[in-house]
């Protein structure tokens, strides 16, 4: 029978060495405007990830030069939360996704943006700190902004810190302890080996391929995959156990993806998991 949670195994399994390393900002931008001339269909969420990972650079390399980033990453606090470091770019970049972003985005961008400290303190401690499931959350908009505003945070403390050996819970990032955006299927040698993405800091650990990642379910019939012939690299890994799926990018189909963005390519097979009864388990950057 399958299991209900994440069985020990996965957890004795070591984090393997030859990931390649993050993607830079420019990379990611660039791949989402290729893929959204290539898929127009989803052409629109492609161009707002694009500004939006614009204004993300912006702020990493804020954070990357300044004196006091340098003093932070150098404390013993494994994951620390500087919010006197982060607060006075939380404007600039608010102001700036209230300009590119949909409603209702937009203007609950703008509130925030004219607010003063305690109200973007309270969001950011929340999604950091408590880590408040999606549901609890004031509104969508609410975590895509506080999640889009921190991962270049997150990406710049994880760079910086040498994740465990062993991943101690196997479903979520060995380093920063978030829920995985996305799965990768690279060419290992003897078939293509998985591995998922962090959705905040982008780090990326192996994991057992047939075995769901939310509950732990590894009976072959009851994790179904989905494929488009539209997106050949994305496909769905769905779970019949407790109804959750994962958005996997199959570089062994495509070597120049980069699954963070390729994963946003694929709405429309979001949209087609979601009428079937699937849920992910947790949001991208854009919402879905």
């Amino acid at each position: 029978m399958g299991s209900k949670s994440p069985v020990a195994g996965i957890g004795e399994q070591g984090l393997v060495p030859e990931f390649p390393p993050r993607p830079t900002f420019a990379q990611r931008i660039q791949r989402a405007h290729d893929l959204a001339e290539a898929h127009p269909s989803a052409s629109e969420i492609l161009n707002f990830y694009a500004r939006l990972a614009f204004h993300q650079q912006h702020v990493f390399d804020c954070l990357h030069d300044s004196a006091k980033t340098s003093e932070i990453l150098s404390s013993n606090d494994k994951w620390p939360l500087a919010i006197d470091l982060l607060l006075p770019h939380f404007p600039g970049f608010a102001r700036s996704v209230a300009q590119i972003a949909p409603p209702p985005m937009s203007a609950r961008a703008s509130e925030l943006a004219a607010a003063d400290s305690a109200e973007p303190t309270l969001l950011l401690t929340n999604f950091w700190v408590d880590r408040l499931p999606e549901e609890e959350f004031a509104s969508p908009a609410d975590r895509c902004i506080a999640m889009s505003f921190l991962q270049p945070y997150a990406e710049l403390l994880a760079s910086l810190r040498e994740p465990p050996p062993v991943a101690s819970s196997p479903g979520i990032c060995p380093v920063c302890g978030s829920e995985p955006v996305c799965g990768v299927l690279r060419d290992r040698g003897h078939g293509a080996g998985r591995s998922l993405v962090c959705s905040l800091c982008m780090t990326e650990w192996s994991f057992l391929r047939v075995v769901c990642p939310a509950c732990g379910e590894d009976r072959f019939e009851s994790l179904p995959v989905f494929t488009s012939e539209h997106f050949p690299q994305v496909r769905i890994d769905a779970c019949d156990t407790c109804l959750h799926y994962l958005i996997t990018v199959d570089m062994t189909k495509d070597g120049l993806a980069i699954p963070a963005v390729d994963e946003l390519a694929g709405v429309t097979l979001d949209l087609w998991a979601s009428e079937r009864g699937y849920r992910r388990r947790t949001r991208n950057l854009v919402g879905f």
